[in-house]
């Protein structure tokens, strides 16, 4: 046998052996499954993968509401059940202690992310779910108050035309001879998806009562039949 023809030989017999490692090394990197950030990483809250997860919900591992008292954004998925257990709350409505009476709040619904701030904040369980998170505001002015309602209702799912009604209506009670009397409530009810959702709207009768217009908000996360 020539040192030639030897060489051959052993050059393919080592191409050989490549192919089968390289096949391997394929399959193994196929079954692999990236995920970035964990229980701790607070841009990810744990929950987000390379194919986009989405933070909260079922038993997941969302803000807490000791995280919201330590001034940390609410940043739930209301799309989808939310366990009490997985943001602390027990079988009692929790009357949230919001640091600096400011609390950022990002909400996912189905048809977008709607995000507020909360001067207030409280949330309702039941069966062992989170039933309401009510959210409360206060604005001056009816159409700074006007102008925030129709942005809510791109996400939030409330009829347009009752908002513009609202603002039409509100000259009304803000005569002066309205002054002194009952609180004026105009309620306004929602949904997005199996989202449910609603507004009241209150401010004093009489001059001035659009000054310090209240807003609360409740949004109803999806839960299991």
């Amino acid at each position: 046998m020539s040192p030639a023809g030897g060489r051959g030989r052993r050059r393919a017999a080592a191409r050989a052996a490549v192919v089968p490692l390289l096949l391997a090394g394929s399959l193994a990197l196929t079954a692999c499954s990236v995920s970035f950030g964990g229980p701790d990483d607070p841009a990810t809250g744990g929950t987000s993968t390379a194919t986009g997860g989405t933070p909260s919900g079922g038993g997941g591992t969302g803000t807490t509401i000791d995280d919201i008292e330590r001034g940390e954004t609410v940043r739930w998925d209301v799309s989808r059940p939310i366990t009490a257990e997985s943001v602390g709350l027990g079988e009692s409505m929790a009357v949230v202690q919001v640091p600096g009476g400011a609390a950022e709040v990002e909400l996912v619904l189905p048809d977008g992310t709607w995000t507020t701030t909360a001067e207030e904040l409280t949330i309702q369980p039941r069966r062992g779910y989170v039933s309401t998170i009510n959210v409360f505001r206060t604005l001056s002015g009816a159409q700074a108050v006007h102008d925030q309602l129709v942005a809510d209702a791109e996400v939030l799912g409330f009829p347009r035309s009752q908002v513009d009604r609202w603002l039409d209506e509100l000259p009304a009670s803000l005569d002066a001879s309205r002054a002194g009397g009952t609180r004026e409530r105009t309620g306004i009810n929602g949904s997005n998806g199996d989202v449910v959702t609603s507004v009241q709207i209150s401010h004093e009768p009489g001059p001035g009562g659009d000054e310090s217009i209240r807003l609360w908000y409740a949004v109803s996360p999806v839960t299991p039949d």
